[in-house]
């Protein structure tokens, strides 16, 4: 079992998720655009300390820095059959993160805009190619499923 962080971040009236690219050095999912989190541990208190713990350990954001907004339904990795439990947080600014070398090659950030736009027109899509950048697997599931939820409560509200 594990959880994560799908770490929202507000710039201007525009938001944008945070992913980070795993590195290869690492057991599973190596290379691939992630959210940060990692497998539940036996001193976690719950799957959200377990998210929050990891978005610490691999970005070094704070657990105080994040207001969590709520939680999607989990997702399974298909090859390693990891049960992936997401929780969608708000990270406060200013934002200074610090990488974990070992776990982390790079971290991106992609328009929620460009989610909900492509689930609008291709609403069960399984991968997400942002100018190169390849958002796939239980990554693009959750994104798939923030985005339908966000469209389908913004569609409720009108």
């Amino acid at each position: 079992m594990a959880a994560v962080v799908v770490p929202l971040l507000q710039r201007g009236p525009e938001w944008d998720l945070l992913f980070i690219r795993r590195t290869e050095n690492v057991t599973h999912h190596k290379g691939q655009i992630a959210f940060p989190g990692g497998h539940v541990e036996p001193q976690d208190a719950s799957l959200l300390a377990t998210a929050l713990r990891e978005l610490d350990e691999e970005l070094g954001i704070d657990p105080f820095r994040v207001r969590i907004l709520g939680r999607l339904p989990p997702a399974a990795t298909r090859q390693t059959g990891f049960l992936i439990h997401p929780f969608v947080g708000l990270i406060k600014p200013p934002i200074q993160l610090r990488p974990a070398p070992d776990e982390v090659a790079d971290t991106l950030t992609i328009p929620l805009n460009f989610f909900l736009e492509t689930v609008k027109i291709y609403p069960e899509t399984d991968s997400f190619d942002h100018q190169g950048q390849v958002v796939w697997g239980a990554t693009a599931r959750v994104m798939t499923q923030l985005s339908v939820t966000i469209l389908t409560r913004s569609t409720c509200a009108s």
